[in-house]
């Protein structure tokens, strides 16, 4: 009974303090003067339900004993109390999902406790533990209860069989009930779920149609995997692949102010548009649309023909100097404005369309003058780069010429220290010949001499 009152005093505060105080829209308007929504609420239907949901039936409690819980019957017209409490949990909640299986769980529980009270108020009527079927009275009145009508609910079995005619109707109606009501119950959960989770189940059916779709072509399996990387990437920054559907479903105010809490702190920083007018800012926003690069995907090449413009929302893109073109150097999130919706916003913005080209023209001569003094550094580098090889090389030829100089030197004298070597030996042999009579051939002296 302790909980009785407390809900009871909670359904008056809410009576007294909350319902009156609740502001409602008039005229398009919203009317917050306490008075003003003090005779709103009076003039509902459901003040009239939270009145009588408050009958003070309890007092009947002196005359009939507190075993007669029927005398709180009223309170249950503060039903509607608890579907509007739930309809602002999902309004309120980012994920309202949780919120909404509970209820249906909720749901769930009150039927099985309403089919486990009315068994226990068919066994008490037919007599407790008077045969196989009602209730024996043993243990837990509420727990055994609960539990029968649990069973009988969800069609488990194995319960008692039922011996009387009355019993067989009750049998009856509670599968019934549980064929029709927890079917229908336990289908809304399925729903709950299943739109929770289409997005991801859409993006899953997407990739899985590209994948064969690459199979059936015999694409290489290297261009197969990045397909997929992409996928995988756009999935996890963006969670969904046509941001304009849902953007569309929006008006047109509401569409442009989601945009500019986008757009707008990414766009402001660049410096073709710093300083132009917010009025042009907020129509191209609506007009940028996300693009994800994987590491080393091309962005856009020097020469080629400029359809849109890319701006850099994370990640970096770096330039190779010996091709003239950017590629993304990691994961990169870009947003890209065409040509065409440049061109259309501007049409409504001279002033800032004059500016913009005033500006495009100083950015582009500005980066034609990096690109000159960039030129001009690489020709000096390599003229200083082919001058000191040049000087390499002459400085290597002197110094070979004077080793092959100083090599025929060191020649020319071992050639005459050997002449004059062979030439006194000469004379000694030409003497002992001469002594002994004997000619004997040069070379063979010389040789043996040697």
């Amino acid at each position: 009974m302790t909980a009785d009152y407390f809900c009871d005093l909670v359904y008056l505060l809410d009576l007294l303090l909350v319902k009156p105080r609740l502001m409602f829209l008039h005229e398009g308007f919203w009317v917050d003067d306490p008075n003003e929504t003090k005779k709103n609420y009076m003039k509902k239907l459901q003040y009239k339900f939270d009145v009588i949901s408050l009958t003070p039936l309890d007092l009947l409690y002196i005359y009939f004993g507190t075993q007669r819980v029927a005398l709180r019957f009223p309170r249950l017209l503060k039903l509607q109390t608890f579907w509007e409490f739930h309809q602002a949990m999902d309004r309120v909640l980012s994920s309202p999902y949780v919120v909404r299986i509970g209820k249906t769980l909720f749901y769930i529980f009150y039927l099985i406790h309403l089919n486990a009270c009315a068994y226990y108020a068919m066994s008490d009527y037919i007599g407790l533990g008077s045969n196989g079927w009602v209730y024996d009275n043993e243990g837990n009145a509420y727990i055994r209860c609960f539990y029968f009508a649990t069973k009988t609910a969800t069609s488990i079995g194995k319960n008692p069989k039922p011996e009387q005619t009355i019993e067989y109707l009750f049998m009856t109606a509670a599968w019934l009930m549980g064929v029709f009501v927890f079917a229908l119950l336990i289908g809304q959960i399925r729903d709950i779920i299943a739109t929770a989770t289409r997005a991801r189940a859409e993006y899953r059916k997407t990739v899985d149609g590209c994948s064969r779709y690459l199979r059936r072509l015999n694409m290489p399996v290297a261009l197969q995997r990045r397909v997929t990387l992409w996928f995988t990437y756009t999935w996890s920054q963006q969670r969904c692949f046509d941001e304009s559907r849902i953007l569309n479903s929006l008006p047109f105010n509401m569409k442009r102010d989601v945009a500019l809490a986008v757009h707008m702190s990414t766009l402001s920083k660049v410096q073709l548009f710093r300083d132009c007018s917010d009025s042009l800012l907020r129509d191209l926003v609506l007009q940028l649309r996300p693009v994800s690069f994987l590491p080393g995907d091309l962005v856009v090449r020097r020469g080629d023909v400029g359809h849109q413009m890319y701006i850099i929302k994370s990640g970096e893109c770096c330039k190779q100097t010996q091709t003239i073109l950017y590629r993304s150097r990691g994961y990169s999130s870009l947003f890209a404005l065409s040509r065409n919706d440049l061109d259309a916003a501007l049409k409504y913005h001279k002033e800032a369309a004059n500016i913009l080209r005033l500006r495009a023209d100083q950015l582009i001569r500005e980066n034609a003058a990096r690109l000159v003094k960039r030129k001009q550094l690489e020709a000096k580098k390599s003229h200083e780069e082919s001058h000191g090889l040049r000087h390499r090389k002459m400085s290597s030829a002197s110094s070979n010429l004077a080793e092959g100089k100083k090599t025929r030197m060191a020649s020319a004298a071992a050639k005459r220290r050997l002449s004059a070597v062979s030439e006194n030996k000469g004379v000694r042999a030409s003497l002992a010949s001469a002594c002994s009579g004997v000619r004997t051939p040069l070379p063979t002296i010389v040789l043996s001499s040697d």
